[in-house]
């Protein structure tokens, strides 16, 4: 596909290779794998230690009945879940190349 200013291939962002079908200030697939992988790295990382710290609160807060051990468990893994999404779009955007 051809962009409207005529050029067939644009350069990555941050490598330089000229690849079609990119827009200007995009990555190349090669570049965007590697960034992926970085802010996954770092994703699961730090909501390891943020679910590690809310569960060892968690376990000194709650009463000790199954019911309250269960919502527990549940919010434990939601922790996980959300820091790690939030993590990694994060670091999607903050990441330096």
């Amino acid at each position: 596909m051809r962009l409207p200013a005529g050029f067939a291939e644009v350069p990555c962002a941050r490598c330089g290779a000229f690849t079609p079908g990119l827009q200007f200030g995009e990555l190349c697939p090669d570049c965007f794998k590697r960034r992926t992988t970085r802010a996954n790295r770092l994703a699961r990382l730090i909501s390891l230690a943020a679910t590690a710290l809310f569960a060892a609160y968690v376990s000194f807060r709650i009463p000790p009945t199954p019911k309250a051990r269960m919502w527990a468990l549940i919010s434990v893994v939601l922790v996980f879940l959300i820091v790690r999404r939030v993590v990694k779009r994060v670091a999607m955007d903050a990441l330096r190349d």
